[in-house]
């Protein structure tokens, strides 16, 4: 019995050892989504400063966590890194990245003037981009146009757009039609309800107005053609997720070589430089730019990264 016990012990010290190894309070074990490089290992390691412990598999290294840094920190950066499959440990799941910031904008309808009826949602439009047209072109274009998107319909890959205030529903629909990116653009159409039914099938007819509200010598009334009650606004949200973009400064004469290699290490891409050491580039569709913040600091060279808002 005590031998049986003995060997069932030491059978499992070896399963532990020989298969993913646990990580300790200062390891963070890193399996990359395809065979690495020892090359760009290294550069990982002393880019961040976390020397190389042991290499696993070809797949799979671990790396020592530096001095003044914590695990989560390092296992939330590996793991964001576009080369990456998985860490261990996992980095803590953080609810608040995944609370999309939106603004209201309330729009005053003039009692005064005459206001025209639309069978199309002002401000929007909806738009099914080329089947070649990539995540990060898609978020290029929007954002150079100041447009941001609001949802994306599913099954049909059709994304329905905010317009900024100075560009009207037609001009945005030219645009994007012209462009040659889209298969096409037009106006988000609202749909009418049907009249309301009893429960006997018969078909409820709408209450007319009043003769007295109708014969009231107010020249507000008159004006508004869509019967639009006094003090209407128009009420929209609007998505701030800047176009998932940021703003990246780094330190002042930053060779290029480093900031090209900080976009070979993050999956980002530059977009324009805003001045001599800072960059606005554009996130990778799978990392949130609350995540990002984070470990954009973690980059050596980086001094500043911000978020951008429509």
């Amino acid at each position: 019995m005590k031998k049986t016990v003995s060997a069932l012990f030491t059978f499992a010290v070896l399963a532990v050892l020989s298969g993913p190894v646990a990580a300790f309070n200062d390891e963070v074990t890193v399996h990359f989504r395809t065979e690495v490089s020892q090359t760009f290992v290294q550069t990982l390691s002393q880019t961040f400063k976390a020397p190389i412990i042991a290499r696993v598999d070809k797949q799979t290294w671990r790396f020592k966590v530096p001095k003044l840094r914590t695990l989560d920190q390092y296992a939330e950066l590996f793991a964001s890194l576009p080369t990456v499959d998985a860490t261990n440990p996992a980095p803590v799941y953080q609810v608040a990245d995944h609370i999309n910031p939106q603004a209201v904008n309330l729009t005053p309808v003039p009692n005064a003037q005459a206001v025209q009826t639309q069978d199309f949602l002002p401000g929007e439009m909806l738009v099914k981009f080329n089947p070649d047209m990539s995540s990060d072109d898609i978020r290029f274009f929007n954002s150079r146009n100041q447009i941001t998107e609001i949802s994306r319909i599913s099954g049909v890959d059709v994304y329905r757009l905010r317009l900024p205030q100075n560009l009207s529903v037609a001009e945005a629909v030219a645009l994007y039609t012209e462009s040659g990116m889209v298969q096409y653009a037009e106006p988000n159409y609202t749909m009418q309800l049907p009249s309301p039914v009893n429960a006997q099938g018969q078909v409820q007819p709408q209450t007319p107005a009043s003769p007295a509200a109708s014969s009231a010598p107010n020249s507000a009334n008159q004006n508004n053609q869509t019967g639009l009650p006094n003090g209407t606004m128009v009420y929209t949200q609007i998505p701030l997720d800047g176009g998932g973009q940021m703003i990246v400064t780094f330190r002042p004469k930053t060779p290029a070589a480093t900031v090209n290699l900080f976009h070979q290490i993050y999956g980002t891409r530059p977009v324009r430089q805003e001045s001599f050491d800072t960059y606005r580039i554009q996130l990778p569709p799978s990392l949130n730019p609350a995540r990002a913040l984070r470990i954009f600091m973690l980059y050596p060279n980086v001094t500043n990264a911000q978020r951008l808002y429509s």
